[in-house]
């Protein structure tokens, strides 16, 4: 005689999706800014040279000169829990040595600790620098 699988009640496959886009969805939330306009909530995104950045893993970066100020921008990961979570960060960005800054630059994060960030615009590395971060 065979075993028959355990009996699974059936749930709808809407209720399937609505849960997995709800889970998706949590971190990604968007939140609206002072002047009313949608901001990526926590996303690590960098303002510079009215450039936009986006962060990546990267923070062993070969940095070169100083480039002047950039903004983190704001971010409420948690909206409606009371607080009003971080404003933007004002930091430094430096050239990343080998690389144009159009493309990508380095932010200080810490004393010695420099975040990798990419032009949004950025579709395809450039050979430069694929090398610091190994994507092909």
């Amino acid at each position: 005689m065979k075993a028959s699988p355990p009996h699974i009640d059936r749930v709808p496959a809407w209720a399937l999706l609505v849960a997995t886009l709800a889970s998706l969805s949590v971190g990604c939330a968007q939140v609206s800014s002072d002047d009313g306009a949608p901001t990526a909530s926590c996303a690590y995104v960098i303002d510079y040279d009215n450039r936009t950045y986006l962060g990546r893993e990267e923070t062993d970066v070969p940095v070169g000169t100083s480039l002047g100020g950039a903004t983190r921008a704001a971010c409420d990961d948690t909206p409606g829990d009371g607080d009003d979570g971080e404003g933007p960060v004002l930091m430094t960005a430096f050239a990343v040595r080998g690389v144009d800054p159009g493309v990508a630059i380095a932010v200080a994060e810490d004393t010695g600790t420099y975040r990798l960030v990419v032009a949004d615009t950025v579709k395809e590395f450039p050979p430069e620098l694929r090398r610091l971060t190994d994507r092909p």
